[in-house]
């Protein structure tokens, strides 16, 4: 459902309180007093505070830690806490720390971490690692390549640098993914590039953090089971023997090796040199295989040319990684990988900026539902599976409110997107409502029922709603309740159905932080990502997003290219393009390879619209379709990594759906309270015409 935009602008003062805000800057350099030699620190959590324990304090409770040592938090409170490091070299959120139960982490990057409780956000503390306050700058950053329209990011980027980038390495063909290795069986996160493949190993100590993939050994053992025939060992004067694999290398396959990185790039040589068909431009050129790569000779080229290493990292990412992307199924999903979960389920994609919209039937006849999006030709709908409304008593479920329209729209070719949300009174565990359950194993339970019985007329889950809001999450807003609900949610619906696409919950985009409202969306994600060490990559196929619109035309953003206004413009939350810095997020976290599907976005547009909406009176009906069409085609033409987009909404402004005509959704709908057709209506006709004749 949309709500209402805040205001980014404003401060909260009670988030000041909770010194949230407080710059780093602002804290002195160094503590008062010489740092501690000391391996492990404990900082008991009692009383609603953070309490380090043998340790030397200044600023508050504030400690220096030589980098290597493991903090340690005991939570002695009758309530739960965590950890949520919000600002310094590393960000991190930890899992639920219930009483009794403690968490540790080893800091190893200098720099000030700043961090507080999510549960209970007045709970604010600081540690410095090896006595400085700067937040000493993470990885490198990222770089995109035109050429691949790929980025490289982190380890991988300043590995590719230090090198021989292009020449050595060519350009990247895929982001980073998951990949189990042929060497060892073991999972590692992997990316592809024309002539090699590049492996994190972050077990190991740096430089050996990033190793190549043993390319040459497995194209050897691919084409030449028997060893290749002819061979001609180097005896040229010069010439070395390695005596571990048997082989020589001389004149200027030895040149190139030793100024190219020698046995860490290339490895040993596997084969003596022969001749050999080239597989991309199909001409013959002696070459000689080694452990990671293939040496071409060229002697049409000039020196340094003269020698190339063969495209190794592209054949097998064209036999490998292209060959385990499944055949689209009816719903046009389809394998293109797998996760980096536990269970390394397959990672599922569905059709490019396929047009959909949001439905609203429940109990009541699907059919005029079903006409309207034949008409339109619109084949995804996005559908509420309130848990509130399905299960109100423990055990007792009332299928019925939806059973009719997910068999009506399955029956027409919509591919349903069930939208779980809403914890029965049972759920919550308490006296007072909030909207997650108290123990997600229920909403667990209650997913993999649904799942069970909607089994091969639904296309997937998107598991809760705009968790940044704290209406949507309870009292705060705490990422780590969240990841729970999600791996909760993952696991029951991928136990029934892998193939069932699982979206994370879209996140609205506040412009605030105050965890008693809402925290900003790119905020929010960022801790998601940084939960329990990563673990929640695995838990979800693609990430949910409902992008921001106000009146601002699609292709605008501040603060670059604002909006017209007045209000609503000034900053990027209030823009459909939010999305692209919601990307960059996933890019930065290495999971570019996954899509993004737009669950809920669109245009308002009223005469008297709601309070809080009062940017809906700024659209005219007409600027409400042009800026729907144009959205649809930015999708298409713009993001490559666009899913489905689905629009809010079909139906939802009619009297059997909201009794009031104030209602702030009415405003949003391409059909009118009275059953007639807005010109969004057609704008989203015309796109879905578009789409399926192009499909």
């Amino acid at each position: 459902m949309k709500r209402r935009a805040f205001t980014p602008w404003k401060r909260i003062a009670a988030l000041a309180a909770f010194a949230l805000l407080t710059p780093l800057s602002a804290f002195p350099t160094q503590p008062t007093q010489a740092a501690q030699v000391i391996a492990e620190v404990n900082v008991v959590m009692k009383n609603y505070s953070f309490n380090p324990v043998g340790v030397s304090t200044t600023e508050g409770k504030t400690f220096n830690i030589p980098a290597g040592t493991t903090v340690t938090w005991p939570n002695q409170d009758g309530e739960s806490h965590n950890i949520a490091i919000l600002e310094g070299p590393e960000i991190n959120v930890s899992p639920e720390i219930k009483t009794g139960q403690k968490w540790s982490m080893t800091f190893t990057k200098p720099g000030r971490y700043h961090y507080y409780c999510e549960f209970h956000p007045p709970m604010v503390a600081d540690i410095i690692v090896g006595g400085v306050n700067s937040t000493a700058s993470a990885e490198v950053a990222s770089v995109s390549f035109k050429e691949t329209g790929r980025a490289v990011r982190g380890k991988f980027l300043n590995y590719w640098q230090k090198n021989g980038g292009l020449p050595q390495q060519g350009f990247p063909i895929s982001e980073e993914m998951q990949e189990k290795s042929d060497t060892d069986g073991k999972f590692y996160t992997v990316q592809y590039y024309e002539r090699a493949v590049f492996e994190l190993h972050p077990e190991k100590a740096a430089p050996y953090d990033v190793l190549l993939s043993l390319l040459g050994n497995f194209e050897y053992k691919r084409k030449y089971p028997n060893g290749a025939p002819d061979q001609q060992a180097n005896n040229s004067a010069g010439s070395v023997l390695f005596k571990e694999t048997g082989k020589r290398v001389g004149g200027k396959f030895l040149d190139y090796w030793n100024k190219n990185g020698g046995l860490a790039q290339q490895g040993f040589p596997i084969s003596n040199e022969f001749v050999e068909k080239n597989d991309l431009d199909g001409k013959t050129y002696r070459v000689q295989y080694f452990e990671r790569a293939v040496f071409e000779l060229h002697p049409e080229n000039k020196p340094p040319y003269d020698v190339l290493l063969s495209q190794l990292g592209k054949f097998r990412f064209d036999r490998v990684v292209k060959s385990k992307s499944t055949p689209p199924n009816a719903a046009g999903i389809h394998v293109t990988g797998i996760s980096s979960g536990p269970q390394h389920y397959p990672l599922l994609s569905g059709p490019h900026a396929a047009p959909g919209l949001n439905v609203y039937i429940y109990e009541q006849d699907p059919q005029p539902v079903v006409t309207w999006m034949n008409d339109l030709g619109a084949k995804w709908a996005l559908h509420q599976l309130s848990w509130y409304q399905i299960e109100f008593e423990k055990g007792k479920f009332n299928w019925a409110k939806i059973d009719r329209a997910i068999d009506a729209l399955n029956a027409a070719g919509v591919h349903v997107i069930l939208h779980a949300v809403h914890s029965p009174p049972w759920a919550w565990g308490g006296a007072n409502k909030v909207t997650y359950p108290t123990n997600p194993a229920d909403f667990g339970n209650f997913l993999k029922l649904a799942a069970q019985r909607y089994k091969g007329k639904i296309a997937g889950f998107q598991i809760w709603n705009e968790p940044n809001l704290a209406i949507e999450a309870g009292k705060y807003v705490v990422a780590a309740r969240y990841a729970e609900l999600l791996k909760a949610g993952y696991t029951a619906v991928k136990s029934v159905d892998p193939n069932l696409v699982v979206i994370s919950a879209p996140l609205t985009p506040t412009g605030v932080n105050d965890p008693t409202i809402g925290v900003d969306d790119l905020i929010f994600l960022k801790r998601l990502y940084a939960y329990n060490g990563g673990e929640l990559k695995g838990y979800y196929d693609v990430l949910g997003a409902h992008p921001g619109s106000n009146a601002n035309p699609p292709d605008t953003l501040a603060p670059d290219k604002p909006g017209p206004g007045p209000g609503w413009n000034t900053h990027p939350s209030f823009y459909f393009r939010r999305i692209e810095q919601l990307r960059q997020v996933m890019v930065d976290n290495g999971e570019a390879e996954k899509q993004m599907w737009l669950t809920e976005f669109g245009w308002a547009s009223t005469t008297k619209a709601a309070a809080g909406f009062e940017y809906a009176e700024q659209n005219s009906e007409a600027e409400q379709a042009d800026y729907i069409g144009k959205a649809f085609r930015m999708g298409r033409d713009q993001y490559p990594w666009m899913g489905p987009m689905i629009l809010f909404q079909l139906n939802f402004a009619l009297p059997n759906v909201t009794e009031k005509a104030e209602d702030e959704r009415v405003a949003w709908g391409i059909i009118r309270r009275d059953g007639t057709k807005r010109p969004s209506y057609f704008a989203v006709q015309q796109y879905a015409k578009e789409w399926n004749a192009q499909k």
